[in-house]
């Protein structure tokens, strides 16, 4: 019960400071446009009617859509955690009968809770996922979740470095870059010369550039079952990396098995 309401706080938080969820989503608006109407220019004085297979409205769509995603897969677990050390409140937390991890993810899940409906709700109304069968469906659904759990668990193996440096602030361009560039979010990944093509197996391109592909209906059955069975390999070495760095920090107790 006290995950629900971890959950229930973290949404009400959002929606109470709608200042910041408004200017987040016209900040997010702005750069949807910017980037459609470079690729837009690219469409037109290139000649071409598609790149990489996607139409000139379908990238427009692409990049609406792989920029929500980044919204709702932030790093702000490492921010968190950073901030918990520093004011000194990470040992009152540990000294609850909670598992700090899994009350991380209900918060992180709340957090994002409001660019998830978006997202469902394009998957719902716009994408043909579930027009392609109930299997090809739920194996979709089953990709959103896992990827949605190893991308948090992989940011909660990346916070953990909080331990060892004063300020993490520096990771925050940098992962909005890896994003940027690995995730997809400047440009489809199937832009890349064939020898590349490993890039989209990484787990910022599985969270950004698989996703989205996977709402306009450009997975193929053979394609999905890889980005599984690469969200599963993921997941597993984040919990591994997890694991192993919470034994050599003072958290290893209550937080990891709690």
């Amino acid at each position: 019960m006290s995950y629900w309401q971890t959950f229930q706080n973290a949404l009400t938080t959002t929606l109470t400071y709608r200042g910041n969820l408004v200017l987040r989503l016209l900040t997010v608006s702005v750069e949807i446009a910017v980037a459609s109407f470079m690729w837009l220019a690219v469409y037109r004085f290139s000649g071409q009617d598609n790149v990489a297979g996607i139409g000139s409205s379908q990238m427009v769509v692409y990049l609406a859509v792989v920029n929500v995603l980044a919204l709702i897969f932030s790093a702000s677990p490492i921010f968190t955690l950073s901030a918990l050390i520093r004011n000194g409140n990470l040992s009152v937390m540990l000294l609850r009968p909670i598992n700090y991890f899994r009350q991380s993810f209900w918060t992180y899940v709340g957090q994002a809770t409001p660019y998830l409906i978006i997202y469902g709700l394009a998957i719902a109304f716009i994408s043909p996922v579930f027009r392609r069968g109930w299997g090809y469906g739920l194996a979709s659904l089953g990709l959103i979740i896992l990827t949605y759990v190893m991308f948090f668990s992989l940011i909660s193996g990346v916070s953990l470095i909080s331990f060892w440096l004063v300020q993490v602030w520096p990771l925050r361009p940098v992962l909005n870059a890896l994003f940027l560039l690995l995730g997809g979010q400047a440009f489809p990944l199937q832009i890349l010369p064939s020898a590349w093509r490993w890039v989209a197996l990484n787990p910022f391109a599985l969270a950004g550039n698989q996703l989205t592909l996977l709402l306009l209906g450009k997975l193929s059955v053979h394609q999905l079952t890889i980005d599984l069975a690469m969200a599963a390999g993921w997941l597993v070495l984040a919990i591994v990396v997890v694991k192993v760095a919470a034994a050599f920090v003072p958290m290893r107790g209550s937080a990891v098995n709690g």
